[in-house]
């Protein structure tokens, strides 16, 4: 009866902790498709936008499986996994936003720089978040996850560790802004946007390499 109690509460602490990444997660793709939208007739390149409008689609998709997911949730595993991939796709939104803002200021005339900002943030992107997902998964070592995941500690723990990371890798990207553009005053915004792509994509990364890392519950 004990036993079925704790199970119980189990269960209901994890659907909450999935309704509340579902929810934070869509009012994300939702905050970067409003800015790409406001920005809409001022870019050049409208491809850039319209794939923010995919990438909103595929984040409806995502919101409505999370309810599903809730549902029908029975351990950390299928949460770990849901919102790992929902970072990911949350990060391509806003770097696409990023890009997207930047297009407008260049039309607007309120940025002039000599960058080729697609390439130039898609580079920084992959660069980055490709070296801080070596960085985790050599952290996520099996002697340190070689267990059962039961409970939602290696999340938080993934978390944590995440953030502390994210800052360093943010002060590293504004020193790069500031060293490559000429008014970095001016793409302060469009940086910002960027970095919080890095971000999502890093969390997003770290999580699905520590499960893919931790045994699987039997």
């Amino acid at each position: 009866m004990k036993k079925q109690k704790q199970s119980d509460i189990q269960l209901a602490t994890l659907k909450k902790s999935l309704l509340i990444v579902n929810v934070a997660f869509f009012a994300f793709t939702a905050f970067a498709t409003l800015i790409s939208y406001q920005f809409s007739d001022e870019v050049s390149n409208q491809t850039l936008v319209n794939a923010v409008y995919i990438m909103m689609f595929i984040s409806v998709l995502f919101f409505t499986y999370g309810f599903w997911l809730r549902s029908k949730a029975s351990g950390n595993r299928p949460l770990g996994n849901f919102s790992g991939i929902y970072a990911i796709v949350i990060s391509i939104s806003l770097f696409l936003t990023s890009n997207v803002m930047y297009d407008a200021g260049v039309e607007e005339g309120t940025i002039h720089e000599n960058v080729h900002y697609l390439s130039f943030s898609l580079k920084q992107y992959l660069i980055i978040i490709a070296i801080l997902s070596s960085l985790i998964f050599i952290l996520s070592s099996p002697k340190v996850l070689n267990k059962e995941v039961h409970s939602t500690k290696v999340y938080i723990w993934a978390s944590l560790l995440g953030l502390g990371i994210i800052i360093i890798a943010y002060t590293v990207m504004m020193i790069i802004k500031n060293s490559v553009f000429k008014n970095p005053g001016t793409v302060m915004d469009v940086y910002d946007i960027l970095a919080g792509s890095v971000g999502f994509g890093y969390i997003g990364s770290a999580i699905l390499i520590i499960l893919s890392r931790s045994k699987s519950r039997k």
